[in-house]
């Protein structure tokens, strides 16, 4: 599946008034039946908003859920905060239909700063409404030196405690779970009512959704987008109407 065609397939969706569900969902590419399949599908109480990737092929699967989801979003509703020591990260730049930031994460300090930043963000959050949805990614965080020294990817947790209860954030996190802790049971790390994404060849993930227990569903084989290059796609998706418009 071409990103263009994946985008055309959501503007019809969202056409016929689903445009709501679908930025609540963050829809991360079809199922064998032709239906969209999204990351999130419940309420979240007391654990935040994430969608978790995995596999050899998650900073590209993640790249291009952001560019689906920059064609949801007006500029001015969302903001993408990339935190990453991966350089590839930075193609996401040339994305001008996004607000987008990605600072370039070299050190476990550089790290304390950033999240220093989110959490300021998050507390002017709370003094007042009317924010833009904020889309805060983490991606390849125990690669940063002296990180992940016990296999418990602290670094990201901090990031899930401080946020549990924020609405308006979305997490979505890059991490190679199979050299951790929770190896063994990925839900814990995921969080309850969440998704995981194991991404395979080239185009095709499987997906599961964490239940009450911690336990994972059974996989939903997907088709995402699979373009070569985010940079292919660019000049046709910020051409594309929001919401489905003139599809």
């Amino acid at each position: 599946m071409r990103a263009e065609e994946f985008i055309t397939f959501l503007s019809k969706k969202t056409a016929e008034g689903t445009l709501e569900t679908l930025r609540a969902g963050l829809p991360l590419g079809v199922d064998a039946a032709g239906e969209a399949v999204l990351s999130q599908i419940c309420e979240h109480s007391f654990t935040p908003n994430h969608t978790c990737v995995t596999g050899v092929r998650r900073t590209a699967f993640i790249k291009r859920l952001l560019i689906t989801l920059s064609c949801l979003y007006e500029k001015s509703e969302a903001n993408f905060l990339v935190l990453s020591p991966r350089a590839e990260d930075g193609e996401l730049l040339r994305l001008k239909s996004m607000d987008i930031t990605v600072p370039y994460v070299r050190t476990k300090s550089d790290l304390e700063k950033a999240k220093a930043c989110v959490r300021d963000l998050t507390a002017e959050y709370a003094r007042s409404s009317g924010y833009p949805k904020l889309f805060l990614v983490l991606d390849g965080l125990e690669e940063l030196p002296e990180a992940n020294a016990n296999g418990d990817l602290d670094e990201y947790r901090e990031f899930f405690d401080m946020l549990a209860r924020e609405k308006n954030v979305a997490i979505i996190s890059g991490a190679e779970l199979i050299k951790s802790i929770f190896s063994g049971n990925p839900g814990v790390f995921v969080g309850v009512g969440n998704c995981l994404a194991t991404t395979r060849e080239e185009g095709r993930a499987d997906v599961t959704y964490v239940g009450e227990d911690s336990s994972l569903s059974m996989p939903v084989a997907l088709q995402y987008p699979d373009s070569p290059s985010v940079l292919e796609s660019i000049i046709y998706l910020n051409a594309l109407p929001k919401g489905g418009e003139g599809a």
